[in-house]
């Protein structure tokens, strides 16, 4: 969650709810009797972008907005409030000043943010009525940009990456931009196999040793030779699935006589997020004297991919 949304509309999200007008008018006396926020706020007045066609509006969206949208993704996030409209000079420096609710297309302004930047930011959009007429609603369109993990960010029509510099975007430099590649923060899985006693059995593990959580993992795990015991596996998809309470989607193969190797193909459902520093167990299955025996595993995360073997004769 961005600062400025846990600092201003945190109860609406304790609360899972909308954000109100009561949200709304008490965040604009803040910002109005306190300060404005400086890097994490702007107020966008973009009526005439939002009276265009629609493919007009996605166009402009991406072309004008893409350098906030990659300037607070690369500082520290913040607010972009279309339909609060900025004076300076004047007080109260903020005022509302909302539009028909129904030019809010979410569905094409979800489009134009997400395909103004790149790499993909992380970003929510909510339409706040503020007022209704005889059926005629007008309100403001809020868009909650998300700090970076992996800054930095550029805009892509014009390639440039931007910084929050005050209350305006400005094009980062070329040392700003150097050291924001070297700030990145990545996650590092790799997967462990020890030992427990008590009863004896092999525990595989997999760790993120990064400092940025995990998203969307999938794991491969051969297994060569086949583990049995008689005609029954010792290691199994239930096996996993029960040891790990079905976060993970799990598909299975045993091969035969001649393709003497099991493989379990193991993918993370989207809730499943593995933290920093936190090892997590996939599955055990007996400890055993396995001549000539070896588990390789493939893990996939974020456009990055590591091979393991282990020995487990």
């Amino acid at each position: 969650m961005s600062k400025i949304k846990e600092l201003h509309f945190r109860n609406a999200f304790l609360e899972n709810r909308n954000i109100t007008k009561d949200d709304v008018l008490k965040f604009l006396r803040y910002i109005n009797n306190v300060g404005d926020e400086g890097t994490q706020f702007d107020a966008k007045d973009i009526g005439k972008i939002l009276g265009d066609d629609l493919e007009i509006a996605f166009d402009k969206i991406r072309t004008e907005m893409g350098k906030h949208f990659s300037a607070m993704a690369n500082t520290a996030g913040g607010l972009i409030a279309v339909g609060i409209r900025e004076t300076k000079g004047q007080i109260p420096k903020f005022t509302l000043n909302p539009y028909d609710v129904s030019k809010f297309d979410l569905q094409y302004i979800q489009r134009a943010i997400v395909t103004s930047v790149e790499p993909k930011i992380e970003f929510s959009v909510e339409v706040v009525e503020m007022e209704n007429v005889g059926g005629f609603s007008k309100g403001i369109l809020l868009i909650f940009i998300e700090q970076s993990l992996h800054p930095p960010h550029q805009v892509v029509c014009n390639k440039t990456y931007y910084f929050r510099h005050g209350d305006s975007s400005e094009p980062a430099t070329h040392s700003l931009i150097q050291a924001m590649f070297r700030s990145r923060r990545n996650p590092e899985l790799s997967v462990d196999v020890i030992k427990v006693d008590n009863p004896g059995f092999l525990r595989v593990l997999i760790k993120n040793k990064g400092n940025a959580p995990a998203y969307h993992t999938h794991i491969v795990i051969n297994i060569f030779p086949r583990l049995m015991r008689g005609s029954e596996y010792l290691i199994t998809d239930k096996m996993i699935e029960d040891t790990t309470d079905g976060i993970w989607n799990i598909k299975s193969s045993y091969g035969n006589a001649k393709q003497n190797h099991m493989k379990f193909r193991l993918r993370a459902s989207p809730s499943e997020i593995i933290l920093p520093e936190v090892n997590e167990i996939l599955f055990d299955f007996p400890f055993a004297s396995y001549d000539n025996a070896k588990l390789t595993a493939d893990i996939f995360c974020d456009g990055h991919s590591t091979h393991q073997e282990f020995d487990l004769s």
